[in-house]
């Protein structure tokens, strides 16, 4: 909507000039050749509408960042299990689980922890460090 506009802020916005469409097309060419295209398409894509300062920063980080996202797209079964892990709040990544104590369906005791959900099973008394599982 801004590039309809024209200007914002002291500088003018509206289509990427050269040398931030340079920049970005190059940040493109050490990707793998599938998705080679589709990324230079979204990084020219979304220097529309900001002005020459804006674009200067956005270029940059892009081009800081391509070895990043070249990584990621060649070995994406290598990232998940670190994605995965990093979903759990950072109490239960230590080992410092925040237990509260549920009843199953067949009336039985259990323990739950309140951020990542992992269970200890056992008669429910005394402290959920003393509960085997």
């Amino acid at each position: 909507m801004t590039a309809l506009l024209g200007s914002r802020g002291t500088g003018q916005a509206g289509q990427p000039t050269w040398w931030a469409s340079w920049a970005v097309r190059s940040a493109s060419l050490p990707l793998p050749s599938e998705h080679r295209y589709r990324y230079r398409q979204e990084f020219l894509a979304e220097l529309y509408g900001m002005t020459p300062a804006e674009q200067r920063h956005h270029a940059s980080g892009v081009l800081t960042r391509v070895w990043t996202l070249r990584v990621a797209l060649n070995e994406p079964q290598r990232l998940m299990p670190k994605e995965a892990t990093m979903a759990k709040p950072w109490r239960c990544r230590i080992g410092r689980h925040r237990w509260q104590r549920l009843r199953n369906p067949e009336g039985g005791w259990y323990r739950e922890c309140r951020g990542c959900g992992k269970q200890r099973f056992g008669t429910g008394g005394g402290s959920p460090n003393t509960i085997g599982a």
